[in-house]
């Protein structure tokens, strides 16, 4: 019942925007009834949490798994395509990408995503310390990264979505191998 609910959030957020989206709408798209809903999701607000916690977990492991195996020659290449993905939204509809950084990241509904930054700065200080990058402090340099990068996504999503780009990427690894010292993109 959750994935149906979910699944009929993203549709109508999409299909509506967020503003028009209403738990009876969602309720409908779900084919539940609006009580059925709320059984499981307070609020409109929940749902788009929900959905958002759901993509940044998905995200915390696909960075984890890139970056395992990086050396200080492949670090570029991976961060450039790990941020490409980023940028894409990593398979979460363009609309639905902008939606939920709107009414959740740029919104008091924010506090309810805490742990997400501090769990992506514990593998990008991890991927630094295996790829070898001498920094004086990973974890500051982890905490930098992570609040730069997430800045600027956010940015392109909702801002620039025209620079949904490979330069944009291109852009973002030189920005990241020269703060880091790694060789840069070839």
């Amino acid at each position: 019942m959750v994935e149906v609910l979910l699944e009929a959030a993203a549709r109508v957020f999409v299909k509506e925007g967020y503003a028009k989206a209403t738990t009876n709408r969602i309720a409908a798209a779900a084919g539940v009834s609006v009580g059925s809903l709320y059984q499981y999701f307070p609020s409109k607000d929940a749902l788009a949490v929900e959905l958002l916690r759901r993509y940044r977990e998905g995200l915390a492991q696909r960075v984890a798994s890139s970056l395992a195996e990086a050396t200080r020659e492949t670090f570029a290449g991976l961060v450039q395509k790990l941020l490409f993905d980023l940028l894409r939204g990593g398979g979460l509809d363009p609309t639905l990408h902008r939606v939920l950084i709107e009414q959740v990241l740029r919104t008091s509904a924010r506090r309810e995503m805490i742990g997400f930054e501090e769990k992506l700065e514990e593998v990008i200080g991890e991927a630094l310390r295996v790829a070898e990058v001498d920094l004086p402090d990973r974890e500051i340099a982890a905490f930098v990264l992570v609040r730069v990068v997430l800045a600027v996504v956010q940015g392109v999503v909702v801002d620039r979505p025209r620079y949904k780009t490979p330069e944009m990427a291109a852009e973002l690894t030189r920005l990241i191998t020269r703060y880091v010292g790694a060789p840069g993109p070839r």
